[in-house]
């Protein structure tokens, strides 16, 4: 297949996953096409075009040729330019690697990824939060990743590629959207009443019993094993950390348990005064979820994958 065929396959799988899916996202996609006629000079050109159809400005084809051939991936949670090399000295060795791709953002995709935090606002009102108030609370923290990440060295690994005539390609939120669907699927099966049991349900699965061995295993953050879980919410979308503010509108609407990839200590303290549960999954074990779920639709369509910095592969098809 092309790298671009690969590259728009993840979109329309994170697509299928997406809480805006149907129309809102048919929506947002229109809103962003009259945008677009409406520019001109500089302002035309300096438009990213792909977002006339890929809603997720954190996946992109950082560097290389989108039509070029692909049939053997290197694939890593974080790609940077060790990687890179590494895929490079695998290309010395004799080992085939067309492409790379990674899960975290890299080039415009890392710059952009603030965008990604407003997918927060339909995730809490689906989980029984107003949108008016997930919007206000969502808003300043999408703010506040685009101040953060606004000094990043955006092109290290995309120039990195380019000298090494290596394609890259990262797929951050459809991975992470496939995660938190598979993952509220996977406890409403479950059916845990305990908190404990959460933290057990995640074990069965073997992306965490890998990183378990590496003692990186689910935590309970907030809370304890015996707690009743009430309402669970589970948030792996949205690009990075949610504003700690949504602990209160959770609890609120009734959640009682929130399981994440990662959070920063305010968290803790906000979900402690809250009353809400917090159990922390395991990042890479997570992001490897996901990523596992776009590598099987890859592999059906004949792709070699070579697995690589943290992504934990395990095939589900």
């Amino acid at each position: 297949m092309r790298l671009t065929d690969l590259y728009r396959l993840a979109i329309q799988e994170g697509m299928a996953a997406d809480p805006r899916r149907g129309p809102e996202l048919d929506e947002l996609l229109e809103r962003t096409g009259q945008a677009y006629d409406r520019l001109q000079g500089g302002e035309r050109e300096r438009f990213d075009a792909d977002s006339l159809w890929n809603p997720y400005a954190d996946s992109r084809i950082v560097s290389g040729d989108p039509e070029a051939e692909v049939s053997r991936v290197m694939w890593g949670i974080d790609i940077n330019v060790p990687e890179l090399l590494l895929a490079d000295r695998l290309r010395e060795k004799g080992q085939r690697i067309d492409a790379v791709i990674g899960h975290h953002p890299r080039g415009r995709a890392a710059a952009s990824l603030h965008h990604m935090v407003h997918i927060q606002e339909n995730m809490m009102e689906d989980w029984g939060v107003p949108i008016t108030a997930a919007e206000c609370i969502v808003g300043p923290r999408a703010r506040e990743v685009m101040c953060s990440t606004h000094a990043g060295n955006h092109r290290q690994a995309g120039d990195a590629a380019s000298l090494l005539d290596m394609p890259l390609m990262c797929l951050h939120q459809p991975a992470d959207l496939l995660a938190q669907r598979f993952m509220t699927k996977h406890l409403e099966d479950a059916s845990p009443r305990r908190v404990g049991d959460i933290v057990d349900a995640l074990l069965r699965l073997p992306e965490y019993q890998v990183m378990a061995r590496e003692c990186n295993p689910p935590e309970i953050f907030v809370g304890d094993r015996d707690k009743r879980t009430g309402e669970i919410a589970v948030k792996f979308a949205g690009g990075t950390a949610a504003p700690k503010e949504m602990y209160e509108h959770l609890a609120r609407a009734g959640i009682g348990t929130v399981v994440c990839m990662h959070v920063p200590p305010s968290h803790m303290e906000e979900a402690r005064k809250n009353h809400v549960n917090l159990v922390v999954a395991s990042h890479m074990a997570s992001d490897s979820l996901g990523t596992n779920l776009i590598a099987d639709r890859f592999e059906e369509n004949g792709i070699e994958i070579v697995p690589c910095s943290g992504f934990i592969r395990v095939r589900r098809s």
